[in-house]
């Protein structure tokens, strides 16, 4: 069982198009998405689920921009939002933490990993060989935008021995992940012990009306695995957080750091 964890705001997604959150819905509107990381407090230390936007957005928002014709869905964050100011305001530093998991591997989850000296660094086994080690399943997408150089460098040089691969297992007393997929190949959901039951983070869920009307993510690899995942998790956990949902602030307010 954990200690505690804090959900921290890390940046923003703008607004996408309505079929990239509900599959096959609300053509001609418009959704607004945020980015978040996980500060879990556990008996063998900090565990930190993501890292956040990487500074320099010029090439994720250029595609964006080609992609949807607008400004209106690009990423963005305040100071506040960097995660070495949200990490100090509960009282961390990027030195305190011992695990990062990473779920999908992405820039924004990805994007500032180099932060991290001291921590073992999860991914997924099954998301590293398709994503990493065989790059031709991302070739329709810049691999410096997802992977961006620079945290290539910090991973396969500097953090090499902290790297591990895991696949639905216990990565500490308390947290575990499960391979899901669903919007990547790369993404897992993270399961917290809590004292009252399970907490469940998930990209194969953009929003919590994806969970609750059973709608799987438009901007999905495979849709049967988010359905699959939407099953699994509501009947397993007491509370289903969905990735980039901008009500989770209010919806989980006890848990915003």
């Amino acid at each position: 069982m954990i200690k505690n964890f804090k959900m921290l705001k890390v940046g923003d997604h703008g607004e996408v198009p309505g079929p990239e959150v509900y599959w096959m819905k609300d053509f001609g509107k418009w959704v607004k998405l945020c980015f978040y990381s996980f500060m879990v407090d556990t008996n063998d230390g900090y565990l930190l689920v993501n890292t956040g936007l990487p500074k320099d957005l010029t090439l994720r928002n250029k595609f964006l921009l080609d992609w949807a014709g607008t400004d209106r869905c690009r990423f963005s964050f305040t100071k506040d939002e960097m995660i070495d100011n949200a990490l100090k305001r509960n009282g961390v530093s990027p030195a305190d933490i011992a695990h990062v998991i990473i779920t999908p591997i992405q820039d924004y989850t990805i994007g500032s990993l180099d932060h991290f000296k001291n921590a073992k660094i999860y991914f997924s086994r099954r998301g590293w060989h398709s994503e990493i080690a065989n790059s031709s399943t991302k070739s329709f997408v810049n691999r410096d935008m997802y992977f961006p150089q620079y945290i290539r460098r910090f991973v396969f040089d500097e953090a090499w021995d902290r790297v591990v691969l895991v696949e639905d297992q216990e990565i500490v007393d308390g947290v575990s992940v499960r391979w899901t997929g669903g919007h990547h190949r790369s993404s897992m959901s993270v399961l917290l012990g809590t004292k009252e039951g399970s907490v469940a983070i998930t990209d194969a869920a953009f929003t919590s009306r994806n969970l609750e009307e059973n709608i799987p993510i438009g901007i999905a690899e495979n849709i049967f695995e988010c359905y699959d995942a939407y099953d699994l998790l509501k009947r397993s956990s007491k509370v289903v957080i969905p990735s980039y949902d901008p009500e989770n602030i209010q919806r989980f307010k006890n848990y915003v750091g």
